[in-house]
């Protein structure tokens, strides 16, 4: 998002709005992960929506479209190496993505503003292996109305946005690894 003289921009303030939870979500009709993501900490949108396509940088320079990932769940995680909330989740993300190895769900893990030669040394030191890509500009969580980091989206096999997550929560309790390995099985 981007202030200028105090003012939000309205290209920001459409993405906050259209990314905002647009109606309490109701027991007909509501999805069957809506109160399981929920009691994780997510908020559900009551109508999913389409995910924005962006390409994403690889710490060894590859290029990957959130497009190209159809047909898997994506935990999409803006993130920073100077966030301790971001630090402080990130075990639990590699948890998610061993014990989810082999099904349909992937990790996209956006670092936002920082240099790939930064964000590789954090990596290296720390050991993650799941997929991490860097933004150096940022211009991808501004797309996204992200207000604060972590910030989390779940997309589904089809890119639509279910459900984001505002702030650091564990990704490894049994209940956040069964949803996401629910999530990966259904068609």
């Amino acid at each position: 998002m981007t202030m200028s003289s105090g003012r939000i921009s309205l290209a920001a303030l459409a993405l906050t709005a259209l990314f905002a939870v647009s109606a309490p979500l109701e027991a007909e009709g509501t999805p069957w992960y809506a109160a399981r993501l929920a009691a994780l900490g997510f908020q559900v949108y009551s109508s999913p929506r389409p995910a924005q396509d962006f390409v994403a940088s690889g710490l060894d320079g590859s290029k990957t479209a959130l497009s190209s990932l159809k047909g898997k769940i994506v935990l999409l995680n803006f993130w920073a190496t100077w966030c301790p909330p971001c630090k402080a989740e990130m075990p639990s993300i590699e948890a998610l993505w061993k014990a989810t190895k082999g099904k349909a769900f992937t990790v996209l893990a956006l670092s936002d503003g920082e240099s790939p030669s930064d964000v590789s040394a954090f990596i290296r030191k720390n050991g993650y292996t799941y997929p991490i890509y860097v933004d150096p500009a940022g211009s991808v969580p501004r797309r996204y109305g992200v207000q604060g980091i972590p910030t989390t989206y779940v997309i589904d096999k089809k890119g639509m946005v279910l459900a984001r997550v505002i702030g650091g929560i564990e990704y490894d309790t049994p209940e956040a690894l069964s949803i996401f390995a629910e999530l990966a099985d259904r068609p």
